[in-house]
């Protein structure tokens, strides 16, 4: 009897610790797992990317965001924003706390500035982007 209620309690404070210790967890996933995923974008590449320059269909295959991309092409590889400023001229994506990881600005339908983390949190080295033509 004694030791049931010593292991009850054990595992009581067991399943407790792990319960507080998920809580203060700092942990966000990468916003490219709210997109569509990689074998996808190289599908979206082929079906819709005649025209694009080559830095940014590399770009978009590597999950990166870069100048002279279209709305669509960051809706597909981040999701929908958090965060929409006045005339849905900005994106903002943040993390569980409420940072924001990536920045998006808009000049009619292509990414004009981007602030904060281009790879939108997935910790990769940024490509390299060319300027906009």
């Amino acid at each position: 009897m004694v030791i049931r209620r010593l292991w009850q309690r054990l595992v009581g404070l067991g399943v407790g610790v792990v319960f507080l210790a998920s809580c203060g967890t700092t942990y966000s996933p990468p916003l490219t797992a709210r997109g569509i995923p990689a074998e996808e974008r190289r599908d979206y590449i082929i079906q819709n990317g005649f025209g694009l320059p080559e830095h940014i269909k590399t770009a978009f295959l590597d999950g990166y965001v870069v100048e002279g991309m279209t709305r669509e092409m960051v809706f597909n590889l981040f999701g929908t924003a958090d965060r929409a400023g006045d005339k849905d001229l900005r994106w903002e994506y943040v993390n569980r706390k409420g940072a924001l990881v990536t920045g998006i600005d808009f000049k009619g339908d292509k990414v004009s500035k981007i602030d904060g983390d281009p790879s939108g949190g997935s910790g990769k080295a940024p490509v390299e982007a060319l300027p906009v033509q």
